[in-house]
C-alpha cells in the first residue's frame, strides 16, 4: 500500500484523464458565474505529518484544459485526498459562508460505510437509492460522487443564484432536510454550504479507493423547486415571524395567505375534473399520474385521506378506461405520508395541457395566459369605468339628454329650426334625433 502511495504521490494526469476532470467539472460549473474563485484543498502527508494545502482558481481557468493541466501537474498538488468546492467564492481569502459568491450545488455527504449497508459496493448502493429512495423520499440528484470511500449525492442549480442570506438559509434548509431523510445511510448531518467534493481519477488514502462520477443528464433544480420538498414550516413559525411586524395586520396577512392557498388547492382539484372533461375522459398516457395529483391535491383540502382515497377511486371511474381500483390506489398512497405543492409550468409539462385547454381552466395555467386574462380584465375595468352608475358613457348620456330636451320642446310645439337654435345644433341632427324618439 505504501509502495502504491508513494508512486501515486508523483503521478502526472495524462491528456485523457485531464480531459474527463474537464467534463466533470463543466457538469459541476459550467452555469456560474466564470469569475468567482473554486477552492481547491489537497490533503498531503509529509514524512508522516498531515499538512493541508489550499489554492483558489477562477472557474474559467479550471475549465481552460491547458490551464487545468498546468495546474494539475505542477507538482505542487499531489493525486490523493484531492478536493474543490462546489459553490464559488467572492475572494481568494476565505472559505467562508460569508465569502460565497453563488450558490452552484448542493452537496449531500453520505457515509453510507458505517451504516447497515456498508457491505454494498458503492455501484451496489447507488443503484439501490435510484430505485428505493431517489424521487421517492428525495429529489432525483445530478449527480453521485464515489469518493474511494463513501458517496457524495450532488444537486446541480439550473441558474447559480446569488449568495445572498435568503438564498443561503433555503439551501441550508434543502441540505438538512435531504440529510433527515438519509440518515439510516449515516449522511453527515453537519449543514455546511462550504463542503468540498473530490477530483475524479484521485485516490482516497484510506483505501485508494478511485474517486469516480456518475451523472443523471438533464437533472438539474431551480433553488426553488427544491424547496417544493420540504415539510411545510412548523405551525408556531408564522406567529413568531410576525411578532417582528404589527401583530393585527400580519394576522389577517396569514389568515388571507391560508385562504389563498385553500383556494388554490380546491381549483387545482377542480382543474383536474376539468381536463378529464375536456379530453372526454379518455387521457391515455396520463391517467397515472392524474390520479396521484387528484389524490395528492384532494388530502389537503380535506385533511382527510379515507375522503382523498376515495374521491380519487372516483375519478379514476370515470375514465373512459379506468385503472384496476387496488392499483391505482396502491400506486397514490405515498401521498399518505406525503403532499406536494406543484409549479403551474410543471404540471403543465406533466400533464401535457395545450393552450387551448389553458383558457378552459381556472389556475393551471402559463404566464402566457395569465397575461391575456390580465389584459382582459384590464379592458372591462376601463370599459367598466367609463361608464355611470345607469351603464351609460358619457357620450350616450349626452345624448340621452339632448333627446329628452328636444321631446319636450316637441310637447311646447316648437319647430325644428327654433329647436336647433335652442339646442346650438343643427337642424339636420334635430331630424335625426326627432327619428330615434
Amino acid at each position: 500500500m505504501l509502495a502504491v502511495k508513494s508512486e501515486l504521490q508523483i503521478k502526472q494526469f495524462d491528456d485523457r484523464e485531464i480531459k474527463d476532470i474537464i467534463e466533470a467539472l463543466k457538469f459541476m460549473l459550467d452555469d456560474c458565474n466564470k469569475d468567482g474563485y473554486i477552492r481547491i484543498l489537497n490533503n498531503q502527508n509529509n514524512y508522516g505529518n498531515e499538512v493541508n494545502t489550499y489554492k483558489n482558481y477562477r472557474v474559467k481557468d479550471l475549465l481552460n484544459v491547458i490551464k487545468l493541466k498546468k495546474i494539475l501537474n505542477s507538482g505542487a498538488i499531489e493525486p490523493i485526498d484531492l478536493y474543490y468546492s462546489v459553490n464559488t467564492y467572492q475572494t481568494r481569502k476565505e472559505a467562508t459562508e460569508d465569502n460565497i459568491k453563488q450558490l452552484v450545488n448542493v452537496l449531500i455527504d453520505i457515509d453510507y460505510k458505517k451504516s447497515l449497508y456498508k457491505h454494498l459496493s458503492p455501484s451496489k448502493f447507488v443503484e439501490m437509492l435510484e430505485y428505493e429512495v431517489f424521487a421517492q423520499t428525495i429529489p432525483t440528484p445530478s449527480a453521485t460522487v464515489f469518493t474511494g470511500n463513501n458517496v457524495h449525492v450532488i444537486y446541480k442549480l439550473k441558474y447559480s443564484v446569488n449568495a445572498t442570506h435568503k438564498a443561503k438559509t433555503l439551501a441550508k434548509r434543502v441540505q438538512k432536510h435531504i440529510t433527515s431523510q438519509l440518515k439510516e445511510f449515516k449522511a453527515d448531518r453537519s449543514v455546511n454550504l462550504t463542503t468540498l467534493t473530490r477530483f475524479i481519477h484521485t485516490q482516497n488514502s484510506k483505501n485508494m479507493g478511485e474517486v469516480s462520477i456518475k451523472t443523471y443528464k438533464n437533472i438539474s433544480y431551480e433553488l426553488r423547486e427544491l424547496q417544493e420538498w420540504l415539510p411545510s414550516l412548523p405551525s408556531w413559525y408564522e406567529d413568531w415571524k410576525n411578532k417582528k411586524k404589527n401583530k393585527d395586520s400580519n394576522k389577517k396577512a396569514r389568515v388571507t395567505r391560508l385562504h389563498n392557498e385553500y383556494t388554490l388547492l380546491k381549483a387545482r382539484v377542480e382543474d383536474l375534473e376539468k381536463l378529464q372533461e375536456l379530453r372526454s375522459y379518455k387521457c391515455y398516457g396520463h391517467r397515472e399520474v392524474m390520479c396521484y395529483l387528484y389524490r395528492n391535491f384532494v388530502i389537503q383540502v380535506e385533511a382527510n385521506a379515507e375522503i382523498a382515497e376515495e374521491r380519487m377511486l372516483d375519478f379514476n371511474s370515470k375514465f373512459e378506461r379506468p385503472l384496476k381500483s387496488n392499483r391505482i390506489e396502491s400506486k397514490t398512497r405515498v401521498v399518505e405520508q406525503r403532499t406536494y405543492k406543484y409549479k403551474n409550468d410543471t404540471l403543465i409539462a406533466l400533464l401535457d395541457i395545450t393552450e387551448e385547454e389553458e383558457r378552459e381552466l381556472k389556475v393551471t395555467i402559463s404566464k402566457a395566459e395569465k397575461g391575456r386574462r390580465n389584459n382582459e380584465r384590464t379592458k372591462e375595468a376601463n370599459k367598466a369605468k367609463r361608464r355611470n352608475s345607469n351603464g351609460l358613457t358619457k357620450r350616450e348620456k349626452e345624448k340621452q339628454e339632448k333627446m329628452k330636451q328636444i321631446k319636450e320642446l316637441i310637447e311646447k310645439e316648437y319647430k325644428n329650426a327654433e329647436i336647433a337654435e335652442i339646442m346650438g345644433i343643427s337642424i339636420r341632427q334635430v331630424q335625426r334625433l326627432k327619428k330615434e324618439l
